[in-house]
């Protein structure tokens, strides 16, 4: 008895959040998903240059809207350059960045205004700047990386705060598992950076880049297993974005030890939640964090698969404590929506 109730203990401490239940809702009309968001009681998912919004509670499509074009409620996109549109929330704008162009949404659809800009980056709208995320230039080395630049409202100013390890140019080495950098790292007008490749460290910005503090957090190094380099070149002999770069990537592609210790950031209500690279079978270690980097507990959850290279944000959506993946099923050939509980 004593040791049934030392275990029951120990788990209170070991397990403080845990998965309660889990719902599945299929997509059958979705088939290349690019960006997948949850507000305000929607699902909103982009494929190309439409936008589906979903009832939450039953997944049932409310509207639909959005296509490949130059005039305003139109997204200038291309589909044979590989690269899709991004979408964001901005209080409690939907805005959608294409070339050149932000045009901004009502929650429920209704076309506001659109923006042409002079800079092909993916922005976030902070504080009366924008954050630019995309290819930058380190004037010593006469590279470009990928960076997060403050631009103002005008864009005639502009300010680097942040340059990754990831070469855009001049590609001497791809190394991999990359770093990936949380999609939308904009929240109450701070911006979240996770910096480091070998250490777990989110940097924390003020509107104007300046830093304001750091969360470091001990975490157990995973390493990468020794047939990492030989899938990652399957990948790219195979695959119909990469296939013809195959022989290039061969000679640069350089694989790490370890991996990052983030695969994703999301900040939701006053929390932050992290995936890591840790597993159990097909499911991801997510963690919960305050914004001062305090743990508030650890769960898995199913994902869609892991993509080697990839600059936009990963199929899940955290909406009042509750986990919504999305994630392709391959034997039944449909989209699936995971719901998962997570108290």
């Amino acid at each position: 008895m004593k040791k049934i109730l030392m275990f029951l203990i120990i788990l209170t401490f070991v397990l403080p959040l845990c998965v309660l239940s889990v719902e599945l809702f299929e997509l059958p009309d979705l088939t290349r998903p690019s960006i997948f968001l949850i507000n305000n009681n929607r699902a909103y998912i982009l494929e190309d240059a439409t936008v589906s919004i979903y009832d939450l509670k039953n997944f049932k499509l409310i509207k639909k809207f959005g296509k490949a074009g130059e005039g305003p409620k139109e997204f200038k996109y291309d589909p044979n350059d590989g690269r899709p549109l991004s979408m964001s929330f901005y209080k409690g704008k939907l805005i959608v960045n294409s070339t050149n162009k932000m045009s901004f949404f009502k929650e429920n659809g209704d076309y506001l205004s659109e923006k042409k800009i002079p800079v092909d980056k993916i922005l976030f709208p902070v504080k009366g700047k924008y954050l630019g995320i995309g290819p930058t230039m380190n004037v010593e080395e006469k590279k470009q990386y990928l960076g997060f630049t403050l631009y103002s409202r005008d864009f005639k100013s502009t300010d680097v705060i942040f340059l990754s390890d990831f070469e855009m140019s001049n590609t001497v080495k791809i190394l991999l598992p990359m770093t990936t950098f949380t999609y939308n790292p904009v929240y109450k007008d701070k911006v979240y950076v996770n910096s480091r490749s070998d250490e777990f460290r989110i940097e924390v910005l003020n509107s104007e880049g300046k830093k304001e503090y750091v969360i470091k957090k001990d975490y157990p190094r995973i390493r990468v297993p020794d047939n990492f380099k030989e899938d990652a070149l399957e990948y790219f002999r195979t695959s119909p974005r990469y296939k013809r770069a195959f022989e290039f990537v061969k000679k640069v592609l350089k694989v790490r030890e370890f991996y990052p210790p983030i695969r994703d950031i999301q900040i939701v209500d006053d929390n932050i939640y992290i995936i890591t690279f840790k597993r159990q079978g097909d499911l991801w270690e997510l963690l919960k964090l305050d914004l001062k980097g305090n743990e508030k507990g650890r769960t898995f959850m199913k994902l869609s698969e892991y993509e080697l290279i990839s600059f936009y944000p990963v199929f899940y959506s955290i909406y009042k404590d509750k986990i919504y993946s999305l994630v392709e099923d391959e034997d039944d050939e449909v989209w699936k929506i995971h719901v998962t509980d997570f108290k």
